[in-house]
């Protein structure tokens, strides 16, 4: 799959950043006034469907340290954003859940991007879109063959 000529990759980069950059400016300054970092926001995202989640399932999730993710969650909490509950299971297991604030904060985010993505696809006609939406689904199946590439080769 490395045979592919290097200016259509560098196009294909160009476009897929320039298309993110453009995607939400709005939703880009919303998270700077949060101040919240991108991997802040991942956290609270990955929440929103893993809600008590544990830290040793998250940082496996977003691929980071669990040092790391301890920081991350430490800020969230003391943010307001995310709350840490023992497992009445078992009491060594602390599982981390959207706060109100949180959830709020998740919800906003997600609404307006939403309907900032709304209005561009409006723009496009249904052959784009479904030409959009077969790109995409290509992107994430390469992404996830890579992730497990990956995953095979650490625990090798």
């Amino acid at each position: 799959m490395t045979s592919e000529p290097e200016p259509i990759r560098e196009r294909a980069f160009h476009l897929f950043a320039r298309a993110i950059a453009r995607s939400d400016p709005g939703r880009l300054e919303a998270w700077v006034e949060l101040g919240l970092t991108m991997t802040q926001l991942r956290v609270l995202f990955l929440l929103r469907t893993a809600d008590g989640a544990s830290a040793g399932a998250m940082a496996e999730s977003l691929k980071v340290t669990p040092s790391t993710l301890t920081r991350i969650v430490d800020r969230l909490v003391r943010q307001g954003l995310i709350r840490r509950e023992t497992d009445d299971g078992d009491r060594r297991l602390v599982r981390h859940f959207l706060s109100a604030s949180g959830a709020s904060t998740v919800e906003e985010l997600e609404r307006s991007g939403r309907a900032r993505m709304n209005e561009v696809m409006d723009r496009l006609s249904a052959p784009q879109l479904e030409r959009l939406v077969a790109a995409l689904e290509d992107l994430t199946t390469a992404q996830a063959a890579q992730e497990a590439d990956e995953l095979s080769r650490v625990e090798a």
